[in-house]
């Protein structure tokens, strides 16, 4: 019960109590008078009667002293008139027919008033003739008191009608501050330090408001301080200090995650750019021109690149910088390349008329990467064959060893035709991995991964080769809803809850959100169950529609997940404001996580940043038990991997297992 709720109810028991006491006194007094009035009433009649029977009485006329009792007026005051003479015989004895009385018996009971006589004597002179007795009814005295409680009954509920809406406006006035404490406390522990601005006049609770926004600025400022650490931890440790790009350890822990994903092979593009002879033009121009001929080099390829985010520019040493871009169709991916040579090729120094300056590119393409350092090799191998060149120069690692363009099967690929082939014959495929838990190892939730027939007999293209066609076919929202749709149908009965990774496209649309809402309503136990994955990337690109679309899985009991985190090189304060049910950390942190020590206190740092909001944190690309055995040492809620469990399709899964 809330305390407005506490003091209200105190406040109407106490009137309560204090018209109980009134109204008890008010009785009692009332009783009091009314036994009072009967008694006199009594004596007053029996005396009257007494004189108007003096002479009837002297001569014993019966007929007479009757006639006088029936001139008695009978308003139901009395119940028995009697006289008796003076050798005690009854001569005259008169019942009346009371009042009948409204009043409840536990009423009658309670008050239970006497029943008076009046007794009056009839003589003669001096000589007395009989004594006759009056006997009083309560009905009337019954009735009065009755009406009397009922009327201050009446005024009672009038006045505290009113009584307890003043009470409900100026309780509520009073405990105003009390709710926004309320308010803020709980945005607290959302991770949302916010400050009261208005001062309550009260004495104690302004103290107490004053206490609260002290604690709220401190913990503001520590948790502002844990961010940045952990911040600042990424970006010593993964960052390039020159640059601003992607270290050599970051660069192959990215190419070395993409290879092993667990959900299936990606399509990748890798080049290495090469500034030659950086020495001599360290020795002159200076060191400071040498570094602004980097750092020039480096804004030029994270410019050209803008439209890919899926794209990790890294400064790998010295004078060679890396570029790798995953699911990327093979002519797109040799368009970019030829792109951004031409770009680098645009920068010069100082001394560019007296010593050009020269940068090599080396190229390879795979359309299913398996091992990262082979395909570093192919383009490393291609950038050394340029050692003699004295110009800027790129190739392909396919021209070099003489072999034949990849991915001629993909390439020949119609893929507008392809995406709304997929979309019109609903030709899609769904396999589910399980996510364990990491005190028990019991299975949490299942991850859905999508993957499409092709011409071929083989396994399908995975979801990551074919989502940047449905991007460009503007296609993807409506493959949201094919992929939700039929795992709607096929996960009924379930129990287990579900995760799907959602399209950026379908973020950003309103007709998604508009969908997704009726959807949702329409499937409420699928609902439940549901939660809605995107990688950190696209909460820099679309955080406004993210925040909408997590208010319409709130309302039917779904919930929203970040996949790949950790990858950004931007603060993390958004997890203080977005409810989130899970963090899933990039599968670049796990692998081989028990001998990299900067992982191991990444992590651990999140979590223990995570555990304050009570947000899970779970690790993917677990394939050992040594790195298993590290993540769970650190404190992480679960994992995935293939250690754990490989994907399947869903209807391969029994009943009883999901």
């Amino acid at each position: 019960m809330t305390l407005f709720r506490q003091l209200l109810s105190a406040i109407l028991a106490a009137m309560l109590l204090l018209y109980i006491g009134n109204i008890a006194v008010g009785l009692s007094n009332a009783k009091s008078l009314v036994e009072h009035q009967m008694r006199t009433h009594t004596e007053d009649t029996a005396t009257f009667i007494a004189l108007s029977m003096t002479q009837a009485a002297h001569s014993q006329d019966v007929p007479a002293l009757n006639k006088t009792l029936r001139g008695v007026s009978d308003k139901g005051f009395y119940q028995r008139i009697y006289f008796r003479d003076i050798d005690d015989n009854l001569l005259i004895d008169r019942d009346f027919v009371g009042a009948n009385h409204s009043a409840p018996q536990w009423f009658v009971g309670l008050l239970a008033l006497p029943t008076y006589e009046g007794v009056a004597e009839v003589s003669s002179g001096w000589t007395k003739l009989g004594t006759l007795v009056v006997v009083s009814h309560p009905g009337h005295a019954y009735n009065d008191l009755w009406h009397l409680a009922l009327e201050q009954f009446a005024w009672f509920a009038v006045v505290s009608a009113g009584v307890a809406l003043l009470l409900w406006l100026a309780i509520g006035y009073l405990l105003a501050p009390l709710r926004a404490l309320e308010s803020q406390v709980a945005s607290i522990g959302r991770q949302e330090f916010v400050e009261q601005p208005d001062i309550p006049r009260t004495r104690e609770l302004a103290n107490l408001v004053w206490a609260m926004n002290h604690m709220s600025l401190q913990l503001k400022s520590l948790f502002t301080s844990q961010l940045d650490l952990i911040t600042n931890l990424r970006l010593q440790t993964h960052t390039d200090s020159l640059t601003g790009l992607s270290n050599r350890a970051d660069f192959d822990a990215r190419l070395n995650s993409i290879a092993g994903d667990d959900s299936g092979r990606h399509a990748a593009a890798l080049m290495i750019f090469a500034v030659q002879e950086l020495g001599e033009i360290n020795q002159l121009g200076g060191r400071v021109e040498g570094n602004n001929i980097l750092i020039a080099l480096a804004n030029c390829l994270k410019a050209s690149l803008g439209d890919y985010p899926q794209a990790v520019v890294a400064r790998r040493q010295g004078c060679e910088f890396a570029v790798l871009i995953s699911d990327i169709p093979p002519e797109e991916a040799e368009r970019l390349a030829l792109g951004l040579h031409d770009a680098a090729s645009q920068l010069s120094w100082l001394g560019q008329h007296e010593h050009p300056l020269v940068i090599h590119m080396g190229f390879t393409y795979s359309d299913s990467v398996s091992n990262g350092p082979e395909l570093l090799s192919e383009a490393d191998m291609v950038l050394r064959s340029f050692t003699q060149y004295k110009l800027s120069e790129w190739a392909r690692f396919a021209d070099i060893v003489g072999a034949e363009a990849p991915l001629v099967s993909i390439s020949a690929i119609d893929w507008q035709a392809f995406c709304e082939q997929t979309i019109a014959e609903r030709k899609i495929q769904l396999n589910i991995q399980a996510i364990f838990s990491a005190t028990d190892r019991e299975i949490l939730a299942y991850e859905v991964f999508s993957r499409f027939p092709d011409a071929s007999d083989g396994p399908g293209l995975a979801s990551q080769i074919v989502m940047p066609a449905f991007e460009r076919a503007g296609l993807a929202p409506e493959l949201d809803q094919l992929v939700l749709t039929e795992l709607c149908e096929k996960w009924r009965g379930r129990v287990h809850p579900l995760s799907v990774n959602i399209c950026l496209s379908s973020l950003k649309s309103a007709e998604f959100h508009c969908w997704m809402d009726e959807f949702l309503e329409q499937n409420p136990l699928f609902a439940k169950l549901l939660t809605c994955e995107f990688s950190e990337r696209m909460l820099r690109l679309a955080e406004h529609d993210i925040r909408l679309f997590e208010a319409i899985l709130a309302g039917h009991g779904s919930g929203l997940a970040i996949d790949g985190f950790g990858l950004g090189t931007s603060g993390f304060g958004y997890l203080g404001s977005l409810p989130l049910r899970y963090l899933k950390v990039d599968r670049s942190f796990s692998r081989n996580i028990h001998a990299v020590k900067d992982n191991q206190f990444y992590i651990k740092a999140l979590v223990q940043l995570a555990e304050a909001q009570a947000l899970p944190i779970i690790a993917v690309g677990v394939e050992s038990q040594v790195d298993w055995d590290s993540l769970i040492s650190l404190g992480i809620a679960g994992g995935q991997g293939y250690l754990l469990g490989r994907p399947q399709l869903i209807h391969q899964l029994s009943q009883s297992t999901i």
